[in-house]
């Protein structure tokens, strides 16, 4: 079954920030931009921007199963929300996407997300994307996506399997960056004794 991503779910701009997003520790509320979602689309809650609110809007804060969508710049991913995200959320360059109340208990928010930055939706994105050195993907865009929507059980097959690929990735990350740490070590040293003698 084919659906448009506006169907199934609501869509809605992150929080409209003027100016730069000013970091301060002390402050209650994180903000996600879009350089802490990984080029597979995973988030990177490790370093996010604390801030205070400014303006008088109420946020949109997240919720677990949310997806984020980076709708400005080079990259046009998906990022879907763990649990762990409290008072936090998003710049107005990213969407934020929330499966519709009703159907919730028929449609995978993960299983999206992994939709989203695959090749035929990616393809979609650049043939839509407007602008030449700040590339946009607007809301009515994002809207229109088609998306192909099997029973649930196959959703969460490939939801588990999306889940399983990002965390084979992290690892095969965390390996390499400890051999060229293991690697630097050892030049370091060979420089060292050689000055020596």
């Amino acid at each position: 079954m084919i659906k448009r991503l506006s169907e199934i779910t609501d869509i809605q701009a992150g929080y409209p920030f003027r100016g730069s997003i000013k970091h301060d520790k002390h402050a209650s509320v994180s903000v996600i931009q879009a350089k802490d979602i990984s080029n597979l689309g995973d988030l990177l809650p490790n370093n996010l921007v604390k801030t205070e609110l400014a303006g008088k809007k109420q946020p949109t804060w997240l919720q677990a199963g949310d997806i984020l969508f980076i709708a400005k710049g080079l990259r046009h991913y998906a990022c879907w929300i763990p649990e762990g995200i409290e008072q936090t959320t998003c710049a107005p360059s990213l969407f934020i996407i929330r499966v519709k109340a009703g159907l919730q208990h028929s449609v995978n928010s993960k299983f999206l997300a992994w939709q989203l930055n695959q090749k035929p939706i990616q393809n979609y994105f650049k043939k839509s994307a407007e602008g030449s050195t700040q590339i946009n993907i607007r809301k009515p865009i994002l809207s229109e996506a088609a998306l192909a929507i099997p029973d649930l059980e196959t959703q969460e097959s490939i939801a588990k399997l999306y889940e399983a690929s990002l965390k084979e990735h992290a690892l095969l990350n965390q390996l390499i960056s400890n051999r060229q740490q293991q690697l630097n070590a050892i030049a370091s040293d060979l420089l060292k004794n050689s000055i020596k003698n």
